[in-house]
């Protein structure tokens, strides 16, 4: 393979996506900084904790909606290909979503009865609908990236954060301050983004459509099969393995302690997932073009992994040291507990902020099933945690202490793993000491410091 560039930073296409996609996620996550100070006096933590335990299910059930081909949809080299995996995913989605309403429709007294849902059947529509909505939101994403048409997913994400916020902000106000109006909210705020990332998907869509068929959709399908069949239960027990603190805290505990969590994870790790998610789908895209034109990926990953690492490390460190008093501070006395939370998450959130976006390799290589085997250790990891936690120790600081310290060694291996696999960084020791260094001389100094304070001040 030829060589690829030796900074990233040189590469003007790259910086100019991940600008786009980045400059809309930071207006996009300004919103919710300046609104949920507000929200946070309005709803209580049993709302937030029911609002992030619907989001949970709808984000599990949006995977299964397409069979996860929306990540083949930027692969193929011709554009009627791609166009015919995207409909597939969208007719998969939307017949798995008709099946699934009628099924709750006629058999909701037997799930019930069954496995003891205490989720009303309105809730459980507005589940299977928000999850929908998730799909086609993702769907349209991978297509505007493969489209390079980065500055409609911009406007989507911010559309869709604006309307979310703007919705839950009035309902506070005026109208349901219940998590029904969080829950309402959220569909809206989708329903928008959608809108806005399919405004030229029409036209092509008709200028295409003697390509699109259903023999030719059938062949796509077929010819990314392993994306269903192993990237999707990968995908499946990632997004479980993520929202294992909102599902058990509500059911070993209760909705009160899932939104103490939540807050902290809405307010840090959304922005950087955002962030995140902005870097990983232009690394998607150019990744992809590389390994089309035979170009090693080593140098390219190595980089974003470095530099996610040194933007992601300083704030988290802070939040780490005074998680607390900085929550206390913005969100009001009785979510410092958030605040707590945050300090003992942020080495785990650093890793996977650093980790994530660039793990999209495995599905750029389609190796789908290291992939599947790797989430499903972290999913063994994460319950494990909760049940050691919430069954054995009864304790939410125990749970949320073993989540975080087991993800944190989860993902720092990980990440390592992931530079490997893209052939960065050939000498091991080498991105390792990188960590170490940084994490000793930075992170902990900051931790510590917050010791050295109290102690001056008492």
């Amino acid at each position: 393979m030829r060589s690829d560039q030796s900074n990233i930073l040189k590469d003007r296409e790259f910086v100019k996506n991940t600008g786009k996609l980045f400059g809309s996620s930071v207006i996009a996550q300004a919103f919710p900084f300046i609104v949920l100070p507000f929200l946070a006096r309005m709803f209580s933590p049993e709302d937030f904790g029911f609002w992030a335990y619907f989001l949970s299910l709808s984000s599990l059930f949006s995977i299964l909606m397409t069979g996860n081909y929306e990540f083949a949809i930027v692969l193929p080299k011709e554009d009627k290909e791609a166009l015919n995996v995207f409909t597939g995913s969208l007719l998969i989605c939307f017949i798995t979503f008709v099946s699934v309403s009628v099924f709750v429709y006629f058999f909701y007294d037997v799930l019930i009865s069954s496995f003891g849902i205490i989720i009303s059947q309105n809730i459980l529509y507005m589940i299977i609908l928000m999850s929908m909505i998730t799909a086609v939101f993702r769907l349209l994403n991978f297509w505007n990236n493969r489209e390079n048409k980065f500055h409609i997913t911009a406007v989507g994400n911010i559309t869709k954060s604006f309307t979310v916020y703007l919705c839950q902000l009035l309902n506070g106000l005026y109208f349901l301050k219940t998590s029904t109006g969080l829950i309402l909210s959220s569909i809206a705020g989708y329903t928008a983004g959608s809108v806005i990332q399919s405004s030229s998907l029409a036209k092509k869509i008709v200028r295409n459509r003697k390509e699109i068929n259903f023999s030719s959709i059938k062949r796509s399908l077929s010819r990314y099969k392993d994306f269903p069949k192993y990237f999707m239960p990968s995908e499946f027990l990632n997004s479980l393995s993520v929202n294992v603190p909102v599902l058990f805290l509500t059911n070993l505990f209760d909705s009160a302690a899932a939104g103490l969590y939540a807050i902290p994870h809405r307010f840090i790790n959304v922005p950087l997932t955002l962030l995140g998610s902005s870097i990983s789908q232009a690394y998607l895209k150019k990744s992809s073009d590389m390994v089309n034109n035979d170009q090693c990926l080593g140098r390219m990953t190595s980089d974003i992994y470095r530099k996610l690492f040194m933007l992601g490390i300083v704030p988290l460190s802070i939040i780490a040291g005074y998680g607390d008093y900085i929550f206390g501070f913005l969100l009001g006395e009785r979510w410092s507990v958030s605040g707590q939370y945050a300090s003992i998450l942020s080495p785990w959130m650093l890793m996977v902020f650093v980790a994530s976006p660039i793990s999209i390799i495995f599905a750029t290589l389609e190796k789908q099933k290291i992939s599947l085997v790797l989430n499903s250790v972290l999913l063994i990891l994460r319950v494990t945690s909760f049940l050691i936690g919430g069954i054995i120790l009864k304790s939410v600081f125990a749970a949320i202490f073993l989540y975080g310290s087991t993800g944190f060694v989860y993902w720092t291996f990980y990440s390592f793993f992931v530079v490997r696999t893209a052939g960065g960084d050939t000498d091991k020791d080498k991105i390792v000491e990188f960590v170490l260094y940084r994490l000793l001389f930075i992170m902990l100094p900051i931790i510590l410091s917050r010791t050295f304070l109290c102690m001056i001040l008492n």
